[in-house]
């Protein structure tokens, strides 16, 4: 085998190539490996120190979604409490309106009675007035004579009486 017969520059080859290799890590050693290491070692804290800032803002974060949290349902509870005493107002304001509002029905009502009282004893003073009148004249004239007023009035208040009798029954009838 010819390639056993070149041992001699093998052994030589491994020897400077042992030497070629010792030297260059020593070199490495000395002035490659420490400023790798230092990057390697300012990564890792740059990197545990992000992780630990990402870990201290999600902590935050959470701190933050729960006060939210706590003002939102704050706010619901305010919100439910506004429009509680809004219903409660509107229905107060609702209540008062129908209250005046009857009020002013039942004033109406008193006024249109006091008017219908009014136009009744209006109309029955009218009535007396007229039935008087004819009455009397009548009366003068069936007797052919002067009545004197003792008996005017007398005969003006029965007839008076007469006819209001007779209207209250006729009102009452129908």
């Amino acid at each position: 085998m010819p390639q056993f017969e070149q041992v001699s520059v093998f052994s030589s080859l491994i020897f400077w190539s042992l030497i070629s290799f010792g030297l260059l890590l020593f070199l490495l050693k000395k002035y490659a490996f420490p400023p790798i290491l230092e990057m390697l070692e300012a990564r890792e804290k740059k990197i545990r120190g992000d992780i630990d800032g990402a870990e201290e803002l999600k902590k935050q974060a959470e701190e933050m979604k729960k006060e939210f949290e706590k003002q939102l349902a704050t706010a619901r509870e305010k919100a439910e409490t506004i429009i509680h005493l809004a219903h409660e107002d509107a229905k107060k304001q609702t209540e008062k309106s129908l209250a005046d509002t009857q009020a002013k029905v039942k004033q109406m009502q008193r006024e249109a009675e006091h008017e219908i009282t009014s136009s009744r004893n209006k109309l029955l003073a009218e009535i007396r007035s007229y039935t008087a009148t004819l009455t009397i004249a009548s009366t003068e004239k069936i007797l052919n004579r002067t009545i004197e007023e003792n008996d005017k009035k007398r005969l003006v208040d029965e007839s008076i009486e007469e006819v209001i009798k007779e209207l209250e029954k006729t009102h009452a009838s129908s």
